[in-house]
């Protein structure tokens, strides 16, 4: 498995080109840059077979109309608590640009493996940053999406935000085994055991309540 990260857009967000077998791959949050996202397809010779959305917010999608217009049958994996059609301009205030409908696309729920590319994702889901957020896990490689980040955790005060679910998800996550690598939607990759030690969400149960 090859990831290759793309920071793309206004608000940074890492968009990743996941490679399984040579020539095919998973485009997780297509994020604002689709010229350049495409660019980068056809320059490293990968056709995308699915695109998974962590969550529906317009700075993790904007480049899917892109991906569609080259791909039209190419569907797009996101939860139907975030699916583009139960979106709406309040989601990160109306002086963002409108998202372009786009189609094919399939909702996504709890343990559900998607397998593509010769590589299989399972859904776990996170919600807090948005009722539908959710965190993909190949291999040993968690995709977090805004929940949580390097030394930090998304925000919750979008509408549809909750501070007690994201609370939970981060719990959920933060008791996984082993150590697995953490990819998330803005900033620099990181570890699950790291964000268990330093992380102030995480540590001691982000409230004085060790997680075990």
């Amino acid at each position: 498995m090859q990831i290759i990260r793309l920071t793309l857009g206004a608000f940074e967000t890492n968009c990743y080109l996941v490679e399984g077998e040579p020539g095919r791959c998973i485009v997780i949050d297509p994020a604002d840059g689709g010229a350049r996202l495409l660019r980068e397809l056809g320059s490293r010779g990968l056709t995308p077979e699915a695109v998974l959305l962590t969550h529906g917010h317009y700075d993790h999608i904007l480049a899917v109309p892109d991906l569609q217009r080259r791909w039209p049958s190419l569907p797009v994996f996101c939860h139907p608590a975030d699916c583009p059609e139960a979106l709406t301009e309040y989601d990160m205030g109306q002086e963002f640009p409108t998202v372009t409908a786009f189609a094919n696309v399939q909702p996504i729920a709890e343990g559900q493996e998607l397998s593509f590319a010769g590589l299989t994702a399972r859904v776990l889901e996170t919600p807090g940053h948005t009722p539908g957020s959710v965190t993909f896990r190949i291999g040993d490689t968690l995709f977090t999406g805004d929940t949580l980040f390097y030394i930090d955790i998304g925000r919750t005060d979008f509408e549809g935000g909750s501070y007690p679910q994201m609370m939970r998800s981060l719990r959920r996550l933060a008791l996984l085994d082993g150590d697995p690598e953490i990819l998330p939607g803005h900033g620099p990759r990181t570890r699950l055991g790291y964000e268990r030690r330093f992380n102030p969400y995480l540590k001691n149960g982000g409230g004085g309540v060790p997680w075990g």
